[in-house]
């Protein structure tokens, strides 16, 4: 049985399941591949919680290093946890290691110099960009480090034609629901709103949901479903929605803010939704290469969308014609409540397109091909 390695920064199941890594995991468990994740616990305390589980075939394996003190400690403390992940992946003797995402590229081709294992370069987003974002310094770090090390990889994974273009190439894997769970029954209840429902789902950001809540109040008959908390790493949430929530009053805008809902309650979210709509979530700088899993969930789910002008969303949703694409939300929401045969039709559009392009059925496939082709790669170089 091959054995692959899977190295991650952060930790495959808690506080949140990374739903990403853990289906490419699953597919390759099933398909007879003995699979290991190596994952820095960050932030949480090795005391309480195991160095070592197994999940339905897959095999979590923890390491724990605190990020205390100025910024010269943390990156101690960051060089130590990457050298953690690189011995206990040594001694695993992989046949391939799979790094999700740049920060852990280098454990994995350090890896690759003593066991003359594969690598595969999984970029779940553009990270360069998305530390330029925080800290210019940090970000021109990256940028520098992605161009070094980009070439050494065998296989390039990715999440979005426009990213995998800014890499210079690469398996474009969509961060899809599959086709049985999408098709799956489920309870509407609606969650007690009436009329039209304009969902949101993801982390909840005050400026872009006050903008949310101003457009919805202007349309009639409009409720807002909200579901989610707040981004990773920040507090605050029941003074925000409490705030949001007098603003909805304010206003006179419908809105119901769930909280955060564990991911096996999300089919029901959708099933409530008449419209979506698809936020921005992250900075603008990062909007044109991100493809927000919520896009592909709602056309899964036959849901006509409402998303930002950025070019990863924009040319899925004017290709298919399910959606709208607009900065103007009022407008948007206004046009697609008004038309309950358009919502219909773009609901259609979009979830043919889902079948015939994004189900995770489809982007298994490509995943198992990238490995196939690896590992006969490796039985030639080695005979």
């Amino acid at each position: 049985m091959k054995r692959i390695a899977m190295v991650l920064g952060h930790d495959l199941l808690i506080p949140n399941e990374d739903t990403r890594v853990y289906r490419e995991a699953t597919s390759l468990v099933n398909s007879g591949f003995e699979v290991t994740v190596f994952c820095w616990a960050r932030r949480m305390d090795k005391y309480t919680t195991k160095w070592e589980e197994e999940r339905n075939g897959i095999r979590v394996i923890r390491i724990f290093e605190d990020l205390e003190g100025n910024f010269f400690s943390k990156v101690r403390s960051f060089k130590r946890a990457m050298k953690q992940l690189e011995t206990k992946i040594e001694e695993y003797k992989p046949d391939i290691v799979h790094a999700h995402d740049l920060e852990v590229l280098d454990v994995a081709l350090n890896v690759k110099k003593f066991t003359n294992a594969k690598v595969i370069f999984d970029s779940h987003e553009d990270w360069p960009k998305m530390e330029i974002v925080q800290n210019w310094f940090i970000g021109k770090y990256y940028e520098r480090k992605q161009k070094k090390l980009i070439g050494k990889a065998d296989a390039v994974l990715t999440v979005s034609d426009e990213l995998a273009v800014r890499l210079g190439g690469g398996t474009v894997l969509y961060n899809s629901e599959p086709l049985e769970v999408v098709q799956q029954p489920v309870d509407n209840h609606r969650f007690g709103l009436d009329g039209i429902i304009a969902g949101y789902i993801g982390g909840l950001r005050k400026p872009i949901l006050e903008e949310i809540i101003d457009s919805a109040s202007k349309v009639n008959a409009l409720s807002l479903l909200i579901v989610g908390g707040p981004p990773k790493g920040r507090s605050g949430y029941n003074e925000m929605v409490k705030e949001l929530e007098k603003i909805a009053e304010e206003k006179g805008a419908n809105a119901k803010f769930t909280g955060p809902l564990p991911y096996s309650m999300m089919n029901e979210c959708y099933a409530a939704c008449d419209i979506l709509i698809v936020g921005h979530y992250v900075d603008r700088r990062l909007r044109d290469y991100a493809l927000p899993k919520k896009l592909l969930d709602a056309m899964g789910y036959k849901i006509p969308v409402i998303v930002g002008p950025y070019d990863t969303r924009k040319k899925i949703v004017e290709r298919y014609n399910c959606g709208l694409v607009s900065e103007e939300w009022t407008n948007a929401l206004t046009k697609l409540s008004n038309d309950k045969r358009l919502r219909k039709e773009m609901g259609e559009n979009g979830f043919k397109a889902f079948k015939m392009n994004y189900a995770w059925e489809l982007q298994e496939k490509k995943l198992l091909k990238v490995y196939k082709n690896l590992l006969e790669d490796k039985s030639s170089e080695e005979m």
